[in-house]
Protein backbone atom coordinates (compact mmCIF):
# COMPACT_ATOMS: atom_id res chain seq x y z
CA UNK A 1 0.00 0.00 0.00
CA UNK A 2 1.40 3.55 -0.75
CA UNK A 3 1.94 5.72 1.75
CA UNK A 4 1.92 9.62 1.87
CA UNK A 5 1.61 10.12 5.55
CA UNK A 6 3.60 8.28 8.39
CA UNK A 7 2.00 4.88 9.81
CA UNK A 8 1.03 5.50 13.53
CA UNK A 9 0.07 1.98 13.54
CA UNK A 10 -0.68 -1.29 11.85
CA UNK A 11 -3.42 -3.74 12.27
CA UNK A 12 -1.91 -7.70 13.44
CA UNK A 13 -4.62 -10.25 12.07
CA UNK A 14 -5.05 -13.19 14.33
CA UNK A 15 -4.54 -16.62 13.07
CA UNK A 16 -7.82 -17.83 14.73
CA UNK A 17 -9.68 -15.80 12.13
CA UNK A 18 -8.75 -18.69 9.70
CA UNK A 19 -10.30 -21.14 11.61
CA UNK A 20 -13.06 -19.05 12.76
CA UNK A 21 -14.42 -18.41 9.01
CA UNK A 22 -14.18 -21.93 8.02
CA UNK A 23 -16.02 -22.95 11.00
CA UNK A 24 -18.40 -20.22 9.63
CA UNK A 25 -18.57 -22.00 6.23
CA UNK A 26 -18.51 -25.36 7.81
CA UNK A 27 -22.06 -24.03 9.88
CA UNK A 28 -23.79 -22.36 7.08
CA UNK A 29 -23.08 -25.83 5.31
CA UNK A 30 -24.52 -27.75 7.54
CA UNK A 31 -27.80 -26.16 8.17
CA UNK A 32 -28.10 -25.97 4.40
CA UNK A 33 -28.56 -29.76 4.85
CA UNK A 34 -28.51 -30.31 0.95
CA UNK A 35 -24.97 -28.68 0.91
CA UNK A 36 -23.36 -31.17 3.38
CA UNK A 37 -21.84 -33.98 0.72
CA UNK A 38 -19.86 -31.05 -0.79
CA UNK A 39 -18.27 -30.62 2.67
CA UNK A 40 -14.91 -32.27 1.87
CA UNK A 41 -14.45 -30.14 -1.51
CA UNK A 42 -15.76 -26.66 0.06
CA UNK A 43 -14.47 -26.73 3.39
CA UNK A 44 -10.52 -26.90 2.25
CA UNK A 45 -11.21 -23.95 -0.87
CA UNK A 46 -12.95 -22.12 1.80
CA UNK A 47 -9.81 -22.57 4.13
CA UNK A 48 -7.26 -21.71 2.03
CA UNK A 49 -9.25 -18.71 0.12
CA UNK A 50 -9.83 -17.28 3.54
CA UNK A 51 -5.97 -17.74 4.58
CA UNK A 52 -5.27 -15.81 1.49
CA UNK A 53 -7.14 -12.98 2.17
CA UNK A 54 -5.82 -12.19 5.61
CA UNK A 55 -2.45 -12.55 4.03
CA UNK A 56 -2.76 -10.20 2.22
CA UNK A 57 -5.38 -7.56 4.36
CA UNK A 58 -3.77 -4.50 5.51
CA UNK A 59 -5.35 -1.93 8.13
CA UNK A 60 -3.13 0.69 8.78
CA UNK A 61 -3.95 4.05 10.34
CA UNK A 62 -1.41 7.21 9.73
CA UNK A 63 -1.88 10.23 10.58
CA UNK A 64 -5.05 11.59 8.57
CA UNK A 65 -6.56 8.33 7.35
CA UNK A 66 -7.41 4.71 8.15
CA UNK A 67 -6.10 2.84 4.94
CA UNK A 68 -7.23 -0.76 4.04
CA UNK A 69 -6.60 -2.98 1.78
CA UNK A 70 -7.82 -5.85 0.62
CA UNK A 71 -9.30 -8.74 -1.57
CA UNK A 72 -7.17 -11.55 -3.60
CA UNK A 73 -8.38 -11.56 -7.07
CA UNK A 74 -10.04 -7.95 -6.95
CA UNK A 75 -7.82 -5.80 -4.48
CA UNK A 76 -9.49 -2.54 -3.40
CA UNK A 77 -7.95 -0.01 -1.37
CA UNK A 78 -10.19 2.33 0.57
CA UNK A 79 -8.48 5.45 2.26
CA UNK A 80 -10.95 6.78 5.19
CA UNK A 81 -10.40 10.32 6.41
CA UNK A 82 -9.99 10.05 10.15
CA UNK A 83 -12.44 13.65 9.96
CA UNK A 84 -14.92 11.79 7.99
CA UNK A 85 -15.25 8.47 10.43
CA UNK A 86 -17.80 8.90 13.11
CA UNK A 87 -17.68 5.32 14.91
CA UNK A 88 -15.67 2.61 14.93
CA UNK A 89 -18.26 -0.09 17.01
CA UNK A 90 -17.04 -3.53 18.16
CA UNK A 91 -18.99 -6.22 17.59
CA UNK A 92 -18.85 -10.09 18.80
CA UNK A 93 -21.09 -12.82 18.07
CA UNK A 94 -21.16 -16.41 20.30
CA UNK A 95 -19.10 -18.11 17.73
CA UNK A 96 -16.64 -15.14 17.70
CA UNK A 97 -16.42 -15.35 21.62
CA UNK A 98 -15.17 -19.44 21.05
CA UNK A 99 -12.50 -17.92 19.23
CA UNK A 100 -11.43 -14.95 21.48
CA UNK A 101 -11.80 -12.70 18.10
CA UNK A 102 -14.08 -9.21 17.52
CA UNK A 103 -14.96 -7.33 14.67
CA UNK A 104 -14.66 -3.74 13.94
CA UNK A 105 -17.02 -1.49 11.69
CA UNK A 106 -15.84 1.82 10.38
CA UNK A 107 -18.72 3.98 10.32
CA UNK A 108 -18.35 7.59 8.63
CA UNK A 109 -20.09 10.45 7.99
CA UNK A 110 -21.98 10.83 4.43
CA UNK A 111 -22.15 7.02 4.55
CA UNK A 112 -24.74 6.05 1.25
CA UNK A 113 -25.42 2.71 2.55
CA UNK A 114 -27.27 1.47 5.70
CA UNK A 115 -23.84 -1.20 6.43
CA UNK A 116 -20.55 -0.11 7.30
CA UNK A 117 -17.94 1.30 5.28
CA UNK A 118 -15.62 -1.36 6.18
CA UNK A 119 -16.02 -4.35 8.27
CA UNK A 120 -12.77 -6.41 9.98
CA UNK A 121 -12.69 -9.59 11.93
CA UNK A 122 -9.62 -10.54 13.51
CA UNK A 123 -7.98 -7.46 14.45
CA UNK A 124 -5.42 -8.29 17.17
CA UNK A 125 -6.21 -6.13 20.74
CA UNK A 126 -9.13 -4.68 18.50
CA UNK A 127 -9.74 -2.80 21.55
CA UNK A 128 -6.18 -0.47 21.74
CA UNK A 129 -6.57 -0.01 17.70
CA UNK A 130 -9.87 1.19 18.08
CA UNK A 131 -8.40 3.24 21.12
CA UNK A 132 -5.65 4.48 18.75
CA UNK A 133 -7.62 5.48 15.59
CA UNK A 134 -10.40 7.42 17.93
CA UNK A 135 -7.53 9.05 19.28
CA UNK A 136 -5.87 9.89 16.23
CA UNK A 137 -9.13 11.70 14.75
CA UNK A 138 -9.79 13.45 17.56
CA UNK A 139 -6.20 14.86 17.49
CA UNK A 140 -6.98 15.74 14.03
CA UNK A 141 -10.09 17.62 14.99
CA UNK A 142 -8.81 19.50 17.84
CA UNK A 143 -5.58 20.48 15.65
CA UNK A 144 -8.08 21.49 13.32
CA UNK A 145 -10.13 23.57 15.76
CA UNK A 146 -6.95 25.57 17.25
CA UNK A 147 -5.88 26.51 13.47
CA UNK A 148 -9.15 27.64 12.68
CA UNK A 149 -9.11 29.60 15.85
CA UNK A 150 -5.27 31.14 14.74
CA UNK A 151 -6.16 32.20 11.41
CA UNK A 152 -9.26 34.92 12.90
CA UNK A 153 -12.30 32.59 13.18
CA UNK A 154 -15.01 33.21 15.35
CA UNK A 155 -15.41 31.34 18.57
CA UNK A 156 -18.22 28.85 18.12
CA UNK A 157 -20.51 30.94 20.58
CA UNK A 158 -20.21 33.98 18.36
CA UNK A 159 -21.10 31.97 15.20
CA UNK A 160 -23.97 29.93 17.30
CA UNK A 161 -25.55 32.98 17.77
CA UNK A 162 -25.36 34.33 14.56
CA UNK A 163 -26.96 31.28 13.02
CA UNK A 164 -29.50 31.52 15.43
CA UNK A 165 -30.51 35.06 14.67
CA UNK A 166 -30.55 34.41 11.14
CA UNK A 167 -32.90 31.42 11.75
CA UNK A 168 -34.98 33.61 13.33
CA UNK A 169 -35.54 35.80 11.19
CA UNK A 170 -35.53 33.23 8.21
CA UNK A 171 -38.51 31.43 10.60
CA UNK A 172 -40.33 35.28 11.13
CA UNK A 173 -40.33 35.68 7.42
CA UNK A 174 -41.82 32.23 6.86
CA UNK A 175 -44.53 33.08 9.62
CA UNK A 176 -45.25 36.37 8.80
CA UNK A 177 -45.90 34.65 4.42
CA UNK A 178 -48.19 31.94 5.70
CA UNK A 179 -50.52 34.81 7.49
CA UNK A 180 -50.56 36.16 3.90
CA UNK A 181 -51.62 33.26 2.67
CA UNK A 182 -54.40 32.20 4.86
CA UNK A 183 -55.66 36.17 4.52
CA UNK A 184 -55.29 35.05 1.21
CA UNK A 185 -57.48 32.34 1.27
CA UNK A 186 -59.90 33.46 4.13
CA UNK A 187 -60.83 36.24 1.13
CA UNK A 188 -61.72 33.84 -1.40
CA UNK A 189 -63.84 32.04 0.79
CA UNK A 190 -65.88 34.81 1.79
Amino acid sequence: MTQRSPVLRQAEIMPEVVRYQTWSVFFLLLFMVVTIPLMPIVLPLAWWLTKRYYERLEIVLTRRDLKVRRGILNVEEKSIPLEKVTDLALYQGPLMRLFDLKGMKVETAGQSSGGALVSVVGIRDVDDFRDAVLNQRDRISDQDDDDGMRQGAKPTESGAAAASGESLALLTEIRDSLQRIERGLADRGD
